[in-house]
């Protein structure tokens, strides 16, 4: 059975050692919380092996681009979640899993914060522009500064006056309950960052490759799903503090079907969520099963990214709590992103290794 608690000995956290003064710095950039830095590298492991199957590309190139995007996507993750704390300082005083974050609790002052915001960006755009192939740069350093323009159409007036909607997540929230949906496609945008220089390379050979599209289509629609497993942490405060997501979104439709709220419903019956989720799920497999038709993979590709990631998501559905934000907690920091993520690369490793002994 799977345990969501573990009870063990108290044991000191790695940055103990550090000045008193770097604390808050290491919280604005997550180090000390790591488990969200995978759902960052994740995409771009997903990218780099399905170009390597493409391309045939040998074992030591795919090791060396993930070793730099590990490094790059350190720092950048460290910026959106800065950025995030900056824009979202307001919202953070009120909920409580979030007021004792450096900028809501004082540690650090919001024009230090934009420093180091900008000072990490600077960092991730000189990893990726000087180690990464020089035409993927094209695509993938105005990405991270946040000004390129979003090729789906999200928030295109926003993205034309030089504004990426990850960097107005924290605003959207307050504006409209559907932010999850504008800012998805930019952390899964990492799966097609690989297929960006050969596309440069030869403008005539432009094309739609519909089977990474789709692939791409299952990964925005598993951000979805794990994000509303997210959210249910803090709804009823979101609620209280007037910050707008999916889920409330739901609950204000039930509320309205139902010709008003009912306080004694416990929260999944209130946010009636639940039939989304599997929804999401249904259609996130079924994508992964069309990409992999699409790209012609084999068995090792469709017994874990297809089955794995299938029983993993049908796992966290049947066993999460939605109204407890520890298990939500759980489910999304070690859950989702190791069951469901992990067969996803498993699956893309199984096909890449198939192909190499195959040659």
């Amino acid at each position: 059975m799977l345990k969501e608690k573990h009870s063990s000995p108290a044991v000191k956290p790695w940055h103990s050692c550090l000045p008193e003064a770097a604390l808050p710095y290491i919280q604005l950039m997550r180090l000390d919380r790591p488990n969200g830095y995978w759902y960052f590298w994740f995409p771009h492991a997903f990218g780099t092996l399905w170009t390597a199957i493409q391309q045939r590309s040998p074992p030591q190139s795919l090791a060396r681009a993930n070793l730099v995007l590990l490094w790059g996507v350190l720092v950048m993750r460290g910026a959106t979640c800065t950025w995030n704390d900056t824009a979202d300082v307001k919202f953070d005083r009120q909920v409580s899993r979030c007021r004792n974050r450096p900028l809501a609790r004082g540690a650090v002052s919001v024009a230090q914060a934009h420093v180091f915001t900008a000072a990490q960006t600077l960092v991730s755009v000189a990893t990726l522009a000087l180690l990464l192939p020089s035409l993927c740069a094209v695509y993938a350093v105005p990405a991270v500064v946040g000004c390129r323009p979003m090729a789906w159409g999200v928030y295109m007036g926003a993205a034309s006056m030089g504004a990426d909607p990850l960097r107005l997540a924290p605003l959207l929230h307050a504006l409209t309950a559907t932010a999850a949906a504008a800012v998805d496609p930019r952390y899964t945008a990492a799966a097609t960052m690989p297929w960006w220089q050969p596309i440069l390379v030869s403008l005539a050979e432009i094309r739609v490759d519909w089977p990474l599209t789709v692939f791409f289509m299952a990964n925005v629609i598993w951000t979805l799903l794990y994000e509303l497993v997210y959210s249910h942490q803090d709804a009823a405060e979101d609620a209280a503090a007037g910050v707008k997501n999916l889920v409330l979104l739901y609950a204000v439709r039930l509320e309205m079907k139902a010709g008003g709220p009912d306080p004694r419903a416990p929260l999944p019956t209130r946010f009636g969520t639940m039939p989304l989720l599997y929804r999401l799920a249904t259609a996130q497999t079924l994508l992964l099963v069309a990409a992999g038709s699409m790209a012609g993979f084999g068995l090792g590709y469709n017994a874990a990214a297809l089955t794995g990631t299938a029983a993993a998501l049908a796992t966290m559905l049947s066993r999460v709590r939605l109204d407890e934000p520890e298990s939500c907690a759980w489910w999304f920091k070690v859950g989702n992103i190791w069951f469901a993520g992990g067969a996803m690369v498993m699956g893309l490793a199984a096909e890449y290794v198939g192909r190499l002994l195959l040659e």
